[in-house]
């Protein structure tokens, strides 16, 4: 069985800036588990455990519907908390522009692993970065809602989405790329190929 998720992801600088806040925050509170930067994501639908057949139909789903789509334009937005900041057990980033057009994105993938056979998802979707998961019994916690990061990096453009698959392991969740679909560029031309000069 593979645990698999479709996963949104994001550009090099996004993932430095949200590894120093990761690290800021970290500094100051207790018995959170923290994503490492290099697996952070906007998972656009966690499928859990399937089996290779499964895992397959949902990589042809993707690649037939998905890669017609084109990326989104998106910003970070403020820290956020499931259910909210004064009682988290997930930390999070949100988006502060983009993010009907991420949201728009994960329809059109719910919408094609419909037509693969696979159910609607458990949860309304709502587009966000973990950053991390708070423990039972954690401390400093008023450091989230007192956050005051820098500013964030400029809008980007999204342009790959993947399918993914998660391996747990004591030192955290790795993931590997199954499927690596590019969505198009705005206005729908096809991008250039260069050669190396």
């Amino acid at each position: 069985m593979t645990r698999t998720f479709i996963a949104l992801m994001i550009p090099s600088d996004w993932t430095d800036y949200l590894g120093a806040i990761s690290r800021e925050l970290a500094s100051k509170t207790r018995g959170l588990s923290w994503v490492r930067p290099e697996n952070l994501h906007i998972t656009l639908r966690f499928l859990g455990d399937l089996d290779d057949s499964a895992v397959q139909r949902v990589c042809d789903s993707a690649a037939r519907d998905v890669g017609e789509e084109s990326c989104p334009r998106a910003r970070l937005g403020p820290i956020g908390g499931f259910p909210n900041l004064a009682r988290p057990r997930v930390v999070w980033v949100g988006l502060a522009e983009g993010e009907e057009a991420v949201s728009a994105l994960a329809r059109t993938v719910n919408d094609a692993l419909g037509r693969g056979g696979f159910g609607a998802p458990d949860k309304p979707f709502r587009p966000h970065l973990t950053l991390a998961r708070v423990r039972e019994g954690a401390r400093g916690l008023e450091a989230l809602r007192d956050a005051a990061p820098p500013p964030p990096p400029p809008a980007a453009l999204l342009d790959r989405v993947c399918v993914m698959k998660s391996e747990l392991h004591p030192a955290g969740a790795r993931y590997t790329a199954l499927t690596e679909i590019r969505l198009r560029p705005p206005g729908g031309a096809t991008p250039t190929s260069q050669r190396p000069g």
